[in-house]
């Protein structure tokens, strides 16, 4: 698997999203639910974001497309 990571600064907090700032370049910016970062956050905080290549995410999701594609096409076929 594949990972890297990016620091992002925290530019401010709206109500239940942070709204991050990739630190290399700002004009990148995202937002993230509050609640799935740490719970002392604060604007200005910097965090490390890391992001992992899921090649076993990728094959099920897949999976689930090619299976809804012959699930319609059968049904296509009975009608």
């Amino acid at each position: 698997m594949s990972r890297t990571s990016a620091k992002v600064v925290v530019d401010r907090i709206e109500g239940t999203l942070a709204v991050l700032v990739l630190y290399e370049d700002d004009r990148v910016k995202f937002n993230f639910p509050v609640s799935r970062l740490p719970g002392d956050l604060r604007e200005g905080d910097h965090l490390i974001v890391s992001f992992e290549k899921s090649e076993e995410s990728r094959a099920a999701e897949e999976k689930k497309a090619v299976d809804l594609l012959r699930e319609l096409a059968g049904r296509n076929k009975s009608e």
